[in-house]
């Protein structure tokens, strides 16, 4: 009876111990990586066609949350490329949302269409997105995808936007989840970003050629995870000109308590 108790004890122990291992490992990443091959793939010599490239990232283990979360990643790596298709395309095939090689190849046909009635195109149609993980942790993983696209015109245009996930769920972390004092915040935020651009306390940040909504400074679209502290990335046109480029900013944790859930910190 005695030696039966303790090998119950014993599996008991190890199974508590392996639950615990699992819950403060970080997730083990697998890189993904797509490139269209089709017959308008873009040609340097004749500096015509396409040329799209997707690397990405999924989840190995399969635990529902991270189940969910991969299918999310999967579709923010498509919409990557069908983000720059015509409307008209993406309405006759819905299906396009979901599959890679097919987005590639309607992307293609949408630059054939435009050189038709052009006449010519001067240069290759681009879009390559690049996907990797600003944080992975038991807890949460935070995503940042970066698209570079050309489609004619004066330059090409390029956008960052970072997911974070709750691993558990396999839901998007928002910003009111995160945060229990949105207004204590932006002023944490404000302070860094003048840091950041060199700009003093008193310095009128439109007089100083930066956009504000309704004269008010403003937190991105875009806010990341990472190991030091909270990111806060403005893409280009966001809050200041093109030429400015993008901002990003990153305030500690240690700055952040009591503005944070304790959950998320």
């Amino acid at each position: 009876m005695k030696n039966t108790l303790a090998i119950l004890l014993f599996g008991l122990i190890n199974i508590v111990s392996a639950c615990q291992s699992t819950d403060s490992e970080p997730p083990v990443l697998d890189k993904q990586n797509f490139t269209f091959t089709g017959s308008s793939r873009c040609d340097t010599t004749k500096n015509a066609g396409v040329d799209v490239s997707v690397a990405y990232v999924l989840l190995k283990s399969d635990t529902e949350g991270d189940r969910k979360i991969n299918d999310s990643l999967r579709r923010l790596a498509v919409n990557s490329i069908v983000g720059w298709l015509d409307n008209e395309t993406v309405a006759e095939h819905p299906d396009v949302q979901t599959d890679l090689a097919k987005a590639a190849t309607l992307f293609a046909t949408d630059y054939e269409i435009v050189r038709k009635d052009m006449g010519n195109l001067s240069g290759c149609w681009e879009v390559k997105t690049t996907a990797d993980t600003l944080h992975a942790g038991p807890k949460t993983l935070s995503v940042k995808y970066e698209t570079f696209a050309y489609t004619g015109g004066a330059h090409p245009n390029s956008s960052v936007s970072f997911y974070n996930f709750n691993r558990e769920t396999g839901k998007i972390i928002t910003l009111a989840d995160m945060v229990s004092d949105t207004t204590a915040l932006l002023r944490v935020v404000e302070k860094a970003f003048r840091k950041q651009q060199d700009l003093q306390p008193q310095n009128n940040l439109e007089e100083k050629g930066y956009f504000l909504h309704d004269g008010r400074f403003f937190l991105p679209a875009n806010i990341g995870m990472s190991t030091s502290g909270l990111i806060f990335y403005y893409n280009p046109y966001e809050i200041a000109a093109y030429a400015v480029g993008p901002i990003q900013v990153t305030v500690p944790y240690a700055q952040l308590s009591g503005i944070l859930h304790e959950n998320w910190l």
